[in-house]
């Protein structure tokens, strides 16, 4: 939701946005006709990593205004298949996977069958899983620019997960964190669960085995997902976890508030050439190696599927955070740190 009386038209999510980098007095002007629905260039320029709300000073939530404009002024091209894509993941086959009786479930959305070996081992035993298109969050139409989709949708989203009964859901995928932790609230939707974070049960889950860990004693990378930017204060707790399981995340430039995107985002508008769009992804991993990185940990599964090739070939072991956990605890990772790999011709 944007705040606009919060808005001080300072122009710094235009400014510190790194692919648009507008000058200051041009932010000012252009975030003014956004916000009088007049044409602007954004709408059709932004690629929707939803980064400037991080940028504003006052909480405005300045991206929820474009992307809202990107849906208005149909100024946001994006490809027949990505839309296709989002599309069928409200289609998919639903399943619930019952756990044992006291123990919290977690929602795997339309997410958690992309990468084989991930959800595996201790780290997971006992939980019930929920999976496939009935809890699917919607947050995803944010980037081929129809938030209409994710407030259409809130209610059902939420209602569906309510009726499996559970107390606490521990959310697998970030963007149906953000549903969950703040934008239903936003909406005046009451969530009737305890929402846990998949950062926040990791570290839990470490404290309380800490006699099993093996310290790895390894410098990471690590790759924010962009649905990321709406609940940026659990950033601390993936601090935490690093230090208990002996990680060091190196200091580089294209990290917490001034991360990147995977460049999924950009793979979905028509007008991004695959030679601007690999741009950016080498300079997101490149500036991981340059900063001495061993690996790159991936929490979003999308961002592992864009990036998880171009760091191994770099050098940099690829690794889904709960994957980088497990390895501490001793176990064996038979589908590699990253999932099972496959060919993928639709990485671009």
């Amino acid at each position: 939701m944007f705040y606009e009386e919060r808005c001080t038209l300072c122009g710094d999510c235009l400014v510190k946005c790194p692919y648009l980098a507008y000058p200051e007095e041009k932010a000012k002007v252009e975030f003014k006709k956004l916000i009088d629905g007049e044409p602007t260039p954004v709408t059709a320029e932004c690629i929707t990593c939803a980064a400037c709300n991080m940028f504003c000073p006052e909480g405005a939530n300045p991206f929820d205004l474009i992307n809202d404009r990107q849906e208005e002024t149909g100024t946001f091209k994006v490809t027949e298949q990505s839309l296709a894509m989002m599309g069928m993941a409200d289609q998919l086959p639903s399943e619930v996977i019952e756990g044992d009786l006291g123990k919290p479930a977690m929602n795997l959305c339309s997410v958690g069958d992309f990468l084989p070996g991930v959800i595996e081992g201790q780290l997971f035993d006992g939980l019930t899983l929920i999976k496939g298109g009935d809890y699917f969050c919607y947050v995803g139409w944010i980037h081929v620019g129809k938030p209409s989709k994710v407030k259409e949708n809130a209610q059902k989203f939420v209602d569906n997960l309510a009726a499996t009964g559970a107390e606490e859901i521990i959310c697998y995928h970030d963007d149906c964190y953000v549903i969950l932790a703040k934008k239903a609230g936003e909406m005046g939707i009451e969530v009737p669960f305890k929402v846990t974070h998949i950062i926040e049960y990791l570290r839990d889950y470490v404290k309380d085995h800490a006699e099993d860990v093996r310290k790895l004693n390894m410098k990471v990378a690590y790759q924010q997902p962009c649905a990321s930017r709406y609940t940026f204060e659990k950033d601390g707790m993936l601090d935490e976890l690093f230090d208990l399981i002996g990680v060091t995340r190196v200091a580089r430039k294209f990290d917490r508030t001034d991360s990147l995107c995977c460049g999924g985002a950009m793979a979905a508008m028509v007008d991004v050439p695959k030679e601007v769009l690999n741009g950016w992804r080498m300079k997101n991993i490149m500036d991981a190696k340059d900063a001495d990185a061993e690996a790159m940990i991936f929490l979003c599964p999308m961002c592992a599927l864009g990036l998880r090739n171009r760091s191994k070939a770099e050098g940099l072991e690829p690794y889904m955070l709960s994957n980088l956990v497990r390895l501490a605890l001793g176990e064996e990772l038979v589908h590699g740190g990253a999932g099972k790999r496959f060919e993928l011709s639709s990485e671009r």
